[in-house]
């Protein structure tokens, strides 16, 4: 089968089209057709080596977290999933295959069947940025109706998601990206945004109950000007160094007020990407996919990512 590999850590070029022999499921595990992959900024930061501090598999690997596809094949063991199910799912960071990949063998509960409403490619653009969205405002701050919300990098992966995710939550949403994308924002549901071009969220004289940083583009310590007293900030935990501030803020948060800082986690699972079906079947969420292309774009692509300048999703087709 063709799958995207990597010799070596290191930039966008080091990544290539190979033919590898086509994974095998064991118990509990589903092979999968894969009919379109996500990207994310996970991608880039692995391909580049910055997350070697952590136990993923070193080169030569593959890469890629989210897909939806057809399953194919079944191991042994009981579960629920069946051969020719639509599904869509993540392949774990720390395995040495990825996504980007014609086939891949997952545990079934890593996966989801797709609401009919959603085609492959929407489905591929959901769980990483869409799971990331709905747990960081539904569970980790708890967004209720009426409250305030402002979601930083508000047109990319995240933060469209964020935009959407706060409107069903009730909330009063205010998004910050840049001038090229404040028509988008506007569009995905946001009720004001902020071009940061030209204003500064942080001098704002009013607050939020939430901030969240998806664009990893700010801290607490700059976020709390506009925090209400007791406001949560948000981070996506884009680096190393923006995981320790948002650790640090959150003790100096709890000593001095009743504001938080969190460092996001995501949770990931069929129960999780079941959440995101469910929003996705009724039209609460909308997957947008700037972009789709094949395998040997891929290298390009995630190049392009390291800017920070997206718009939206996105895939990878495979079929």
């Amino acid at each position: 089968m063709k799958a995207l590999r990597f010799a070596r850590f290191g930039p966008p070029e080091v990544l290539a089209p190979a033919d590898v022999a086509e994974p095998v499921p064991g118990a509990g595990e589903v092979k999968v057709r894969v009919h379109a992959a996500g990207l994310n900024p996970l991608d880039w930061k692995l391909r580049a080596g910055h997350l070697g501090l952590l136990p993923i598999g070193r080169p030569p690997r593959g890469l890629g977290c989210e897909f939806a596809g057809t399953i194919v094949g079944t191991g042994g063991g009981a579960h629920a999933r069946h051969v020719g199910e639509r599904v869509f799912g993540t392949v774990s960071p720390f395995a040495h295959d990825g996504a980007f990949a014609e086939y891949v063998v997952v545990r079934h509960d890593a996966i989801a069947p797709l609401p009919d409403a959603l085609d492959f490619v929407g489905a591929a653009a959901l769980p990483i940025a869409g799971g990331t969205a709905l747990q960081a405002l539904a569970d980790v701050a708890r967004v209720a109706a009426g409250q305030r919300v402002l979601v930083t990098g508000a047109a990319g992966g995240v933060g469209h998601f964020a935009v959407q995710v706060g409107k069903h939550l009730g909330a009063y949403v205010v998004g910050v990206c840049g001038p090229a994308n404040v028509d988008f924002v506007r569009a995905q549901g946001a009720d004001e945004v902020v071009d940061y071009a030209k204003d500064d969220f942080t001098r704002r004289s009013d607050c939020f109950d939430v901030v969240f940083d998806a664009a990893s583009a700010s801290t607490y310590h700059a976020a709390r000007a506009v925090l209400t007293v007791s406001g949560v900030y948000v981070s996506t935990s884009g680096s190393a160094a923006a995981v320790a501030s948002t650790v640090v803020g959150d003790l100096l948060g709890r000593l001095t007020s009743r504001r938080r800082a969190v460092a996001f986690r995501l949770r990931t699972g069929a129960a999780q990407w079941q959440r995101l079906a469910a929003l996705a079947a009724t039209g609460a969420l909308r997957p947008h996919v700037e972009r789709t292309i094949v395998l040997d774009e891929v290298a390009a692509a995630l190049g392009a990512m390291e800017s920070g300048h997206g718009r939206g999703k996105t895939v990878v087709r495979l079929m």
